[in-house]
């Protein structure tokens, strides 16, 4: 016996409707199933064949999907493994004496597990840590649009809602396709390593997108040897019909040995139904065993490690009925003491390139983030530096337009005439050993020189003015500096993937820079 695993990544809202839903309310399953998985491939199958509705008279397609093929559900992946349904015979504490708050007991252990209870949902197992798994979901408003009216109006008349509950985008699951391997072998040609498609209710229209990748051939986990019992704990729930749990697992594992029995059982049930939408039926519901459901199997004269690999052929085979779609798979379980531990944040990993059009998108946001600190930048150094000195001073607020005026509309070229401005008035001065009236309400102001490469520690904003360096202002926005939340902090690793060209960026935020830097001027009261 051999698998495949199949890797379904959920790309947008997913829905997996329940086989019960409330009247206004769809909910969704947290898991793929299997006749979801298989529905999947054989529409692939049908599409790329052409099959259209005679698909049943096709051979190939016959043995795929109605033959030793077992497509089985697909659970959410973790950085610790896959998850799966939680054993329904494992209790986490309450309120018990004697045990840790974290601690979790199988009941098979035979401890007496007052003050416990069970653990609900989905887990992932590593060593002796058990790890609750979240499915993410969401839900979403409808408005009923059932007659063509209504549907070219966008609304309902009668006011008729509906809610669709749904799996959250970019998680990742993982099921598999088991069988053997010559079968294996013929599904992997038939299709592509990955498959763009839709699954899922409402999937022709705004759900249900995923990618799927199918992965190598493996074989199934060589089972470990353990005494005179074993515990099997149903992978996938397991259609009954009108049988007992107890009679349908003696049933499939007669052929082991005549001296196997059913011990203790912890099971719960629901009914399982489905829609084949290739062919339009529903299928009749039907009693099932819940995933989760623990089944242990006693061995008079002990399990050999021949009786443990039969065994394992039937769990990953399937027992009752509906076995192609996964229905009735089991794995064997250990009982055993765990600690409940959190699941770890997944760390994204880092980008070392990017595709050329997010490589000129991140640009411009990059560029764009970098005015804004200089904007920043301005409104503080006028808060630090010029508004108390101007009030004290009495200086009119008027320089700051005439400024303004010569720094123009050009971002290219607006500082470097403001810059030469203020230099020819500098020497007008000095020619006529008079200051000129801009330069004398300048020199009132003094700054640290932040943005130039002087190591004059403070001036007035004449020189301040005049030496400003640009580069300098465009490497301080780029650095992480300022107090935490001041200024938007710019990865170093995104500027270097994005390309910015440092020198002609340079004049466009020296340009903003001193636009907000007189503006903020002219708003001090």
């Amino acid at each position: 016996m051999e698998q495949v695993n199949i890797t379904i990544t959920v790309k947008s809202p997913t829905l997996i409707a329940n086989s019960s839903t409330a009247g206004v309310l769809t909910s969704t399953r947290g898991s793929i199933d299997g006749r979801v998985l298989r529905g999947l491939f054989a529409s692939q199958f049908i599409s790329s064949h052409k099959l259209g509705r005679e698909a049943h008279k096709n051979e190939d397609f016959m043995k795929l999907f109605y033959g030793d093929l077992r497509f089985v559900a697909a659970y959410k992946d973790t950085l610790k493994g896959t998850s799966f349904p939680a054993p329904l015979s494992l209790q986490k504490n309450k309120n018990a004496d004697g045990y840790a708050s974290d601690a979790v007991v199988d009941f098979y252990t035979g401890k007496d597990l007052l003050g416990f209870k069970g653990v609900k949902g989905f887990v992932v197992v590593d060593g002796n840590e058990c790890s609750p798994v979240q499915i993410e979901t969401a839900i979403k408003l409808h408005m009923s649009r059932s007659l063509e009216q209504e549907r070219v109006q966008g609304r309902s008349k009668e006011g008729n809602i509906f809610n669709y509950e749904y799996l959250e985008p970019n998680q990742v699951f993982v099921g598999s396709v088991v069988g053997p391997k010559a079968s294996l072998e013929e599904f992997v040609r038939q299709f592509p390593k990955q498959l763009d498609c839709h699954i899922g209710r409402s999937r022709r229209t705004e759900y249900g997108h995923c990618v799927v990748e199918i992965g190598d051939i493996t074989a199934v986990p060589t089972p470990a040897n353990s005494g005179n019992s074993v515990y099997v704990r149903l992978h996938t729930p397991l259609v009954l019909g009108n049988e007992s749990l107890d009679h349908v697992v003696t049933q499939a594992v007669q052929s082991i040995g005549s001296d196997i029995s059913v011990g203790a059982v912890f099971a719960s049930y629901q009914e399982e139904q489905s829609f084949n939408s290739i062919w339009g039926v529903r299928s009749s519901a039907e009693a099932s065993a819940s995933a989760g459901s623990i089944v242990e199997l006693v061995k008079t004269s002990g399990w050999s490690q021949d009786d443990l690999n039969r065994l394992q052929h039937i769990l990953y085979n399937g027992m009752g009925t509906r076995l192609q779609e996964g229905y009735g798979q089991g794995r064997l379980w250990t009982p055993g003491e765990f600690k409940m531990v959190k699941l770890g944040k997944q760390e994204a990993p880092k980008l070392t390139s990017l595709h050329t059009p997010t490589q000129d998108i991140a640009k411009k946001v990059l560029e764009k983030q970098v005015i804004v600190n200089a904007r920043l930048r301005a409104a503080h150094d006028v808060d630090a530096y010029i508004k108390r000195t101007m009030t004290r001073a009495g200086v009119s607020k008027h320089f700051a337009s005439v400024l303004l005026a010569e720094l123009g509309t050009n971002h290219e070229t607006g500082h470097k005439q403001l810059q030469q401005f203020l230099e020819d008035k500098k020497a007008e001065g000095q020619a006529k050993k008079e200051p000129r009236v801009i330069e004398k309400n300048l020199r009132e102001f003094h700054l640290e020189h932040a943005y130039t490469r002087s190591e004059t520690k403070r001036v007035n904003l004449m020189e301040y003015i005049i030496d400003f360096d640009a580069p300098t202002l465009v490497a301080a926005c780029l650095a992480k500096s300022g107090e935490s939340g001041t200024y938007y902090e710019i990865p170093a690793e995104l500027v270097d993937m994005v390309g910015l060209d440092k020198q002609k960026l340079s004049n466009v935020v020296a340009y903003e820079y001193w636009t907000y830097f007189f503006r903020h001027i002219r708003k001090i009261k």
